[in-house]
């Protein structure tokens, strides 16, 4: 079964498609098959966060029925599978929303789960990824601003019966005039799930195209996101089947490794 996980935030600079793309592939290093595609259509960031920010086939030539869903599918070599969208001027002002109905459906069965890292706010495009999905988590920073913004999202997925997962609180420094995780949550009447600290190797692994839980596994940041994961799905799978899984998305078997 399919489960559509989207990843939201309130305002734009909370860092959702940090946590978009690395709780994915934590899920991926986990043994989970898992794609994350690019909700943002009109700020795609999820190809040039993985150093493809023009690719050939995208997820806009989906939504204008030029492509299926599964030829616009790319694997990076920490294992994860992404979908990005497209950043041209012409694919973004073009864009048919219309189009994203068919998507669920689409890749119903393509992974175990579908992680959208929607826009942020209220926009038209970010509303109609939200109304997708069976399950969100709510990205915030640990200031007023971010956490009100948080508040309406969260009052949002309520009122329409999504399933809120729980708040990740990223960029989290340690300061006195952070909001404390307990009045966030008192706020929000929500549970935080993740609080992810402000690490300067998440800022190193973008500069380098990776996941910061693949190029610096033991920073902070990734240690954090890790027990995330663990945290949604449980114990990690069979090392040795997690081993050939990934042998099997680069189209390689144990003998030729």
């Amino acid at each position: 079964m399919t489960k559509f996980l989207v990843i939201t935030s309130g305002k734009g600079g909370t860092g959702k498609t940090t946590i978009a793309l690395n709780l994915g592939t934590a899920l991926t290093l986990m043994g989970r098959e898992v794609i994350v595609v690019d909700g943002s259509f009109s700020g795609p960031h999820i190809g040039l966060h993985l150093g493809a920010p023009s690719p050939k086939h995208h997820l806009h030539h989906v939504l204008q029925g030029k492509k299926r869903i599964n030829e616009v599918v790319f694997l990076h070599q920490s294992g994860l599978k992404i979908i990005p969208a497209s950043i041209s001027m012409k694919d973004i002002e073009e864009v048919d929303l219309s189009g994203f109905e068919r998507l669920k459906p689409e890749m119903m069965g393509m992974g175990e789960v579908i992680i959208f890292d929607s826009s942020p706010g209220f926009g038209k495009e970010a509303l109609t990824v939200l109304k997708s999905a069976d399950e969100i988590i709510v990205v915030t920073n640990p200031d007023l601003a971010a956490v009100t913004d948080a508040l309406r999202i969260v009052k949002y997925a309520r009122g329409r019966g999504i399933r809120i997962l729980g708040v990740v609180v990223n960029k989290v420094r340690d300061e006195e005039s952070e909001m404390a995780v307990k009045n966030i949550e008192t706020l929000l009447e929500a549970k935080v799930i993740a609080v992810i600290p402000d690490d300067p190797n998440v800022r190193k692994a973008l500069h380098i195209k990776h996941p910061v839980v693949y190029s610096h596994p033991s920073s902070k940041a990734s240690i954090a996101i890790k027990k995330l994961a663990k945290d949604l799905i449980g114990e990690p799978r069979d090392e040795r089947q997690i081993f050939k899984g990934i042998l099997k998305r680069f189209g390689m078997d144990e003998k030729a490794s």
